[in-house]
């Protein structure tokens, strides 16, 4: 008031000495004060008018961070007429009359826009300062809500600035019961809608809608969709809590399409390449390891684990991998022995890895260059302890061994030794392989055989010799050579001898049992044969297996005897070899030593029964069964 009274009189009221003069000249402004129709705008109080409006909209603008710099104060000319009664009485309204485009005016403690005509702008953006602010229905400024314009969604802040190339968490449209989401305004200020945006290096997506998605998201082109009912290996990403598209990393979530309250829902790991592709297929180099991941439609993009095949039909189609054996399975694994035949279709391949599965972890990877032992397909699902484990080899690129029809193949029957006899098994085809410089027997189904093994019939002799192998316990499995000990399940030992090398000469083959003299030890398919009943016996034998037999006498030692003595114990004679002379063998005509020390059947005396080398341990080889898997031993 004392401001006014001062411009009014243009005079400091404090200099006014005339008394009269003053409270006459403070009634007049008085009068002109209830009289505001009949006022006459001076230019005077259009200049008081401009300062106030100025000092007015600088403290108003600051105090909205000065966010909304008015154009006004670029202006020099402002029309107005209003009385100065209306400055001094609170809630007075502010006219505006040719106004300049976009010029901003306050009244009643709110922002309006006026075009040129002095007409308020209505349900469109105005510009101040480089920014744009929209006004709605009734021309005032809007702040802190959705925008429609123009068929486009856009954010104002609190300031009523339209927000650019930023987030904002809120409701959406016109949905303020919903749950708040985010949203994106793009450069223009339009909702990010059905788009993929690139922001600070990562990348995110938008549904119609606008919102920012989380989970699994297919985007083909501009159009974005959230839960889609399968991943398509180009066009399927996943993006984390915060909505950005995972790249080179894990997730372990469930299948598109789940619905978020399943709580029964399976969870799987999936692989997101650097692409923020869905990895499919085998994948070589996955943080160092190779992987394999559904190609299926039942499993696309799931690591997949355990035991898991390929298959291709043709040379132009991709590999299909799935994972086999599950509850109920009969699978096994020669069904994906790459067919090698001369009628088999151009390209078809087929392979099976094993994937070790770590739980803790996404360490599905692919085992390679080593053993493993466990479940064959079919009794792999329940992990059932009841069920026998397998050893199987892996080679250095992954791939697990199986017999094909380029391996040398043999068939053969598996012993165990138990009560002091081999208890025969199945009859089952086989093929041998080194690994580690060391022989192994692997079965049809690729499980490393172990125990004893009694070749009866061999495609290539010059590989697989017809005849009886050890591969050593169950933490074994590699050929055993030269002489061993092994233990029946009542612990009781018995001495076995092996070929060590491969002797045209001698007829010793590695790693086949030896029938005949060895080092002065008589041995039948690699058993030791010993006296058992006397200190003495004989033993007819056909060591060279063309149905001649030669005759041996063995102590309990299995030490072939070969002096013309009396054998005795307690002073009987047991075996007689002195009355007539006998003359022991030192090689027979063909230089051959298995029948060093052998006699003439009948020119020996015997008094006690002689051994058969069959019962001694009886071993059947003429018995052939079915069906066989062998059991598994440890490799070493």
């Amino acid at each position: 008031m004392e401001i006014l009274k001062k411009l009014y009189y243009n005079v400091d009221v404090s200099e006014v000495r005339n008394t009269s003069q003053r409270s006459q000249k403070l009634t007049s402004f008085a009068k002109l004060a209830k009289n505001v129709k009949k006022l006459l705008i001076i230019s005077l109080i259009r200049s008081i008018m401009f300062l106030v409006m100025q000092l007015g909209i600088s403290k108003k603008f600051q105090k909205e961070k000065k966010e909304s710099a008015l154009i006004m104060r670029k202006q020099t000319k402002i029309a107005a007429v209003v009385s100065a009664a209306a400055l001094l009485a609170l809630g007075a309204s502010i006219t505006s009359f040719a106004a300049a485009k976009g010029t901003w005016m306050m009244v009643d403690g709110e922002w309006y826009c006026y075009d040129k005509n002095g007409d308020v702008y209505e349900n469109t953006f105005c510009s101040s300062n480089g920014k744009e602010y929209y006004v709605g229905d009734d021309g005032m400024l809007v702040r802190s809500s959705w925008v429609e314009y123009d068929g486009d969604y856009y954010f104002v802040n609190s300031s009523g600035a339209k927000i650019v190339n930023d987030w904002r968490l809120t409701t959406p449209y016109e949905d303020e019961d919903a749950d708040e989401e985010w949203f994106y305004f793009q450069s223009t200020g339009k909702r990010a809608d059905n788009k993929k945006i690139l922001y600070k290096g990562s990348t995110f997506f938008f549904d119609a809608d606008g919102k920012m998605l989380t989970g699994w998201v297919t985007a083909d082109g501009n159009d974005v969709v959230n839960e889609e009912n399968a991943i398509d290996k180009n066009y399927t990403f996943y993006c984390d809590e915060t909505g950005a598209r995972v790249e080179s990393s894990w997730v372990y979530t469930t299948e598109p399409a789940t619905a978020d309250d399943d709580a029964d829902a399976d969870e799987y790991w999936y692989y997101l390449k650097s692409s923020g592709k869905v990895a499919t297929g085998k994948q070589s180099n996955v943080k160092g390891q190779g992987f394999v991941f559904g190609n299926m439609d039942e499993n696309r993009g799931q690591m997949l684990t355990g035991w898991v095949a390929g298959t291709k039909v043709d040379k132009d189609a991709d590999m299909l991998y799935k994972e086999i054996g599950g509850e109920d399975s009969d699978e096994v694994l020669s069904t994906y022995v790459k067919d090698t035949s001369a009628d088999a279709e151009e390209g078809n391949d087929a392979v099976v890895y094993y994937c070790m599965y770590d739980e803790d972890k996404a360490d599905g990877h692919i085992q390679k260059n080593k053993w493993r032992k466990t479940w064959a397909p079919k009794d792999a699902y329940e992990e059932d302890e009841d069920a026998d484990k397998f050893w199987y080899w892996i080679e250095k690129d992954g791939k697990v061994y199986i017999p094909n029809g380029n391996d040398v193949k043999a068939t053969g029957i598996e012993y165990e030794l138990g009560d002091g006899t081999m208890d025969q098994g199945d009859q089952f085809n086989f093929a041998k392989k080194k690994i580690n410089s060391k022989d192994y027997f692997f079965n049809e189904e690729g499980a490393m055989v172990s125990d004893f093994v009694s070749v009866v019939e061999s495609l290539d002799p010059s590989v697989i010799s017809e005849g009886m192998y050890y591969f050593g316990g169950s933490d074994d499995g590699s050929m055993k050579t030269g002489s061993q000990t092994v233990k029946d399940d009542n612990g009781d030992s018995f001495k076995f001898y092996f070929g060590t090398k491969d002797n045209g000469t001698t007829g010793e083959v590695k790693g086949k049992g030896v029938t005949g003299n060895k080092n002065n030890k008589l041995y039948y398919m690699g058993h030791l044969v010993a006296a058992q009943d006397y200190k003495y016996q004989p033993v007819f034998m056909d060591v060279a297996g063309n149905g001649e037999e030669a005759t041996f006498i063995v102590n309990q030692n299995g030490s072939i005897q070969h002096s013309a003595l009396e054998y005795k114990e307690d002073g009987d004679i047991l075996i007689d070899a002195k009355t007539n002379k006998v003359e022991f063998k030192t090689k027979n005509s063909d230089a051959k030593v298995w029948d060093k020390y052998s006699v003439e059947k009948g020119s020996l005396i015997i008094n006690v029964e002689d051994i058969d080398e069959k019962d001694v341990m009886p071993i059947s080889t003429d018995v052939i069964a079915s069906g066989s898997v062998a059991s598994g031993s440890k490799p070493q």
